[in-house]
């Protein structure tokens, strides 16, 4: 029987407590800037996301997550090891005819952002080709232009 983890990604850029995070997602793609505690600006991209989920809960009240108990932290990005919201999913997909158990998880990736107003909750497939890539800028205007060139990219 496996154990749901919660892992801190300590080398990720964390939020500040004042993150503002903006969210731009396709059916496939996922793209995240928010401001860093480190004073910067953090762009991430998920080149291949299967769920997200972007709201409620804020800081005040995290504490009803269903992960809290298990270390789940304010302003912080997390990877959830033996996710059940991907066990969920994975139950959601078993009705397709040709559904794969192993291949519906394999790569996937649950990840949660902490942050001040709201938490930010997705399903990525991570694997040889698919991979976040993760930018952290100290200029506002270098930030914004990477940004625009991304949500360019992935909305075409």
């Amino acid at each position: 029987m496996s154990f749901t983890t919660v892992v801190l990604l300590d080398s990720w850029p964390q939020p500040s407590t004042s993150p503002e995070p903006v969210v731009f997602a396709t059916d496939t793609q996922l793209c995240l800037r928010y401001c860093t505690a480190g004073d910067e600006i953090a762009v991430i991209h998920f080149p291949l996301v299967k769920k997200i989920q972007f709201g409620s809960p804020n800081d005040e009240a995290l504490g009803g997550h269903a992960l809290i108990g298990l270390g789940l932290k304010h302003y912080q990005i997390h990877r959830i090891d033996n996710s059940p919201w991907l066990a969920e999913l994975e139950q959601r997909n078993a009705i397709h005819p040709r559904h794969d158990k192993q291949r519906f998880i394999k790569d996937a990736i649950h990840y949660v952002f902490t942050f001040q107003d709201s938490t930010l909750e997705c399903i990525v497939i991570e694997g040889q080709f698919w991979h976040p890539k993760i930018q952290v800028f100290t200029s506002e205007q270098k930030a914004r232009d990477v940004w625009r060139e991304l949500i360019n990219d992935v909305g075409a």
